[in-house]
């Protein structure tokens, strides 16, 4: 029992006292991406990372966890669980899922293999998937869900059933393992069935959004979303959100969100965020619209009924709300055919060709301005087909739900966060349209400017093509879902967004949804093109971390790129905040910064860290995850 009596940092760390159960683990589950099934992205939970550690001692990368079978590694967010009798003892279990489809579960405390699997053939990378072949596979894109109960990894990967690694005959499955020894616990589930008049395998999809699990009166459900690799392909581009049953090991629903095209889901890789009576929230990405079968640029609640009494399953849309249809945004253009996701159509347009300046921004109208926080600010208008601008998925980034003031708040590329409210989010209809202020009144609170300030720019206007501009030539997108932490020194909720070429942002939220701007931090995104329209994608991803509501140790851990993570593999920077106290300027403190330190890695383009237990853990594109710690 005295051993158990030594400091929490010396049990945390030493991996033969964890491996023999001498004493409790010192690290929280970490279940599904995001930390919790409201998405909040913080860790209220940990005892040894705080501000007053992190600035006097400083952190250093202990290691580098490898991801076996990529040269990029994962695109999954880590997951774990503490406490897991494995083969090797007890441990705290690491899971991480390669795009080569292979899985290994490790010791969370240093890297060190505890099993691994291969699920199957994975996708071979290349042009048909993304234009710019980053990643040389395309299988275990999603994160999973681990329940805890179980201790049962759910997730979800691209396989090539026939060997060939051709995305136009694969297929996806839900993959059911144990964490303590990556046993399958049933054969492979392949998601399948129709929707309306929509088949979820007529086409190649893009399943890129995590998996959330849900525990509405004993039933457990685990659900998740896709969209489409050819988002306007005729007849069979849709997106999709379907549910798993837990008791049957089956696809127990399947809904398709338009009869038309898109209505993806990815949300930067972000899940579905769930409430406890099990509903939904998702914003989809370009699409038809209709309000009625047809779902794009729309933040939906999805209602799902289990199966009963010999009866399936099903899902379907209980409310949702819409800013505007991608056919006015475009000026009524249509959609350019067959477009592929991923590709931003408007940024891509205005890239400079051969080191010049193209003819978008020759010719754009420069309109220059005074925001609210007096600094100038110069928008750019570039000229250029309409129909460009049907690409400007709304649902880049998922929603931060606030559920304990029944608001989530949701924001895409425009970098415009509207408050929505989850008991009554509006029902908007095409008619409702015509009128911009009277949707907008339906929300909890009127829409800001959140990923920066373009000055007296209305975020909700009756003509969105007024929206169809860049900050300084640069993109604002936002695809990095807010971070949520309630600060006990202002005594409110806050959301952390980090846009794409423009600073960390911190904003209030009063109980009834009101956004008031708080500060920024002074580093950039992508600072090494920004200036050089369009600027680099895809801003920042964070997540953070205190015990409870003590001020003093709430923290705030950053990646950033140095330049366009989209379409190059680039350097990252990391950053630690003190997400609570401001800097003699008014701006973020910063508490620790890689760049002062050197230290290098290649920035994961949709993945944030996770914080537990002491550590830090940052996926890379190196092909592993860097784990960090304080300096001894």
């Amino acid at each position: 029992m005295k051993a158990c009596h030594m400091t929490v940092v010396v049990c945390a760390l030493l991996a033969t006292a964890a491996a023999n159960g001498m004493c409790q683990s010192t690290m929280v589950p970490w279940l599904t991406r995001a930390a919790d099934n409201s998405r909040s992205g913080w860790n209220p939970n940990e005892t040894q990372l705080s501000q007053a550690s992190v600035g006097t001692k400083g952190i250093v990368r202990a290691t580098i966890i490898p991801v076996i079978g990529d040269a990029r590694g994962m695109e999954a967010q880590p997951l774990i669980l503490p406490n897991v009798k494995t083969t090797l003892g007890v441990r705290d279990v690491m899971v991480l899922p390669s795009m080569a489809n292979v899985v290994r579960g490790v010791d969370a405390h240093d890297g060190s293999s505890i099993w691994q699997v291969t699920l199957g053939m994975p996708v071979t990378g290349s042009a048909t998937i993304d234009l710019h072949t980053i990643n040389d596979h395309w299988g275990c894109l999603s994160t999973g869900v681990i329940d805890p109960d179980t201790q049962r990894l759910y997730q979800v990967c691209w396989v090539s059933p026939d060997s060939t690694g051709n995305p136009q005959t694969a297929r996806y499955y839900m993959f059911v393992l144990n964490v303590a020894d990556g046993s399958e616990v049933v054969q492979p589930v392949m998601i399948q069935g129709t929707s309306g008049t929509q088949d979820f395998n007529a086409a190649m999809r893009k399943q890129r959004s995590s998996l959330v699990e849900t525990n509405v009166n004993g039933v457990k459900t685990v659900f998740a979303c896709s969209g489409t690799v050819y988002e306007t392909q005729a007849g069979v581009a849709s997106g999709y959100c379907f549910a798993f049953d837990v008791a049957t090991n089956k696809v127990s629903a399947l809904l398709a969100l338009t009869a038309g095209e898109g209505a993806g889901v990815w949300m930067g890789g972000q899940g579905p965020a769930a409430d406890a009576q099990g509903n939904l929230y998702v914003i989809t990405g370009n699409g038809d619209f209709d309000g009625v079968s047809q779902w794009g640029e729309s933040f939906l609640k999805l209602g799902y009924t289990p199966p009963s009494g010999g009866k399936s399953g099903s899902l379907q849309v209980a409310d949702h709300w819409t800013p505007w249809t991608d056919a006015v945004r475009a000026g009524q253009a249509p959609a350019p055919a067959m477009k592929l996701s991923g590709v931003s159509a408007p940024s891509e347009a205005i890239k400079p060709v051969g080191g010049g300046m193209n003819i978008p921004l020759k010719n754009a109208k420069l309109v220059p301005m005074m925001n609210d926080r007096g600094t100038p600010m110069l928008l750019v208008y570039p000229q250029m087909a309409a129909g460009a601008w049907s690409d400007e998925d709304w649902g880049s980034a998922g929603p931060a739900c606030i559920f304990s003031i029944g608001v989530c708040i949701a924001a895409g590329k425009d970098g415009i966060a509207y408050p929505v409210k989850t008991a009554n989010l509006g029902g908007t209809t095409v008619a409702d349209l015509a009128n911009a202020k009277a949707n907008c009144a339906k929300l909890a609170a009127p829409p800001v400017w959140l990923t920066m300030s373009p000055g007296p720019v209305d975020p909700c206007p009756n003509d969105p093509t007024t929206l169809n501009f860049f900050p300084w030539g640069d993109t604002a997108h936002l695809h990095m879902t807010p971070v949520q932490f309630f600060d006990p020194v202002l005594n409110s909720w806050t959301i952390f967004a980090w846009g794409e070429n423009a600073q960390l942002h911190k904003w209030a939220v009063s109980p009834t949804g009101q956004l008031t701007y708080v500060a920024q931090s002074n580093e950039y995104s992508s600072a090494d093109v920004r200036g050089t329209p369009p600027g680099g994608m895809p801003g920042g991803f964070c997540t953070g971390s205190s015990n409870g509501a003590d001020p003093n140790s709430a923290i705030l851990v950053c990646t950033i790129p140095y330049g366009d993570a989209n379409a190059h593999v680039v350097n990252g920077r990391l950053l630690v905040y003190d997400p609570v106290h401001l800097a003699a300027d008014g701006s973020l403190k910063v508490l620790w910064d890689s760049q002062q330190w050197g230290v290098q890695f290649l920035f994961n383009k949709f993945d944030p860290p996770v914080i537990d237990g002491g550590q830090i853990y940052v996926p890379n594109y190196n092909g592993g995850v860097d784990l960090y710690r304080l300096t001894p």
